[in-house]
């Protein structure tokens, strides 16, 4: 989905600013691309989270009108504010036709592994990827089915179809694995019990003694 939004140029960075500019009722941002250090912008909140509501679930591109350059763009990175839920701050990042970019992609882990029935432990190990590809290739998400899981078993990078994906990460990464449950250790505490007839270790017999010479 292509969706066209206007921001302006700022020059206002300081924490100051930004908190008066929210108040104002712009999003902070700043679009990075290769071989600069970020075009500082905002957006205007409320027509921005109009368009942004009706993206989500899809692959989106956003061509951001900055004065009379137009910037194609995906999202990178969102800021969401603790409490409120609302975009604090976005970083975008600007792509050209035909060239790969690197993004992150989430790793979606779907099915249900017959290993946890059996008491095993589901351990997802990485949540995000990092991959290069045309704009027009980048997944929404990357699934990882783990419905083929026993205790023990494992799925890595090396078993996921990257189509059309390049990654630097190495292939034999472990994505997500079901772990053998823990065994509880039972620390057994023996009681040493003097039966009549035993004789009593002179230390305990001191005791006693003194015992008895303090109830006379």
């Amino acid at each position: 989905m292509n969706v066209n939004i206007d921001a302006q140029l700022r020059t206002n960075v300081k924490k100051s600013d930004l908190k008066n500019l929210r108040k104002q009722g712009f999003i902070p941002a700043v679009i990075y691309s290769e071989g600069n250090e970020g075009i500082n912008i905002s957006l205007k909140k409320v027509p921005f989270m109009k368009i942004y509501k009706k993206t989500i679930g899809e692959m989106t591109f956003f061509d951001i009108s900055v004065g009379d350059r137009v910037y194609k763009t995906i999202i990178r990175e969102r800021q969401v504010h603790p409490v409120s839920r609302e975009f604090s701050h976005i970083d975008f990042l600007e792509f050209h036709k035909g060239k790969q970019i690197t993004v992150n992609v989430p790793l979606k882990y779907i099915g249900d592994a017959p290993g946890t029935a059996a008491g095993g432990l589901l351990e997802i190990l990485v949540r995000k990827l990092e991959i290069s590809c045309l704009p027009k290739e980048i997944p929404e998400d990357i699934e990882v089915d783990v419905s083929a899981l026993d205790i023990g078993d494992s799925i890595h990078l090396k078993d996921i179809d990257l189509l059309n994906i390049d990654t630097k990460i190495d292939y034999e990464t472990t994505l997500v694995a079901v772990r053998a449950p823990r065994k509880e250790e039972v620390v057994e505490v023996e009681e040493e019990i003097v039966e009549e007839g035993e004789e009593v270790p002179e230390g305990e017999e001191q005791k006693e003694e003194k015992t008895e010479e303090t109830t006379d």
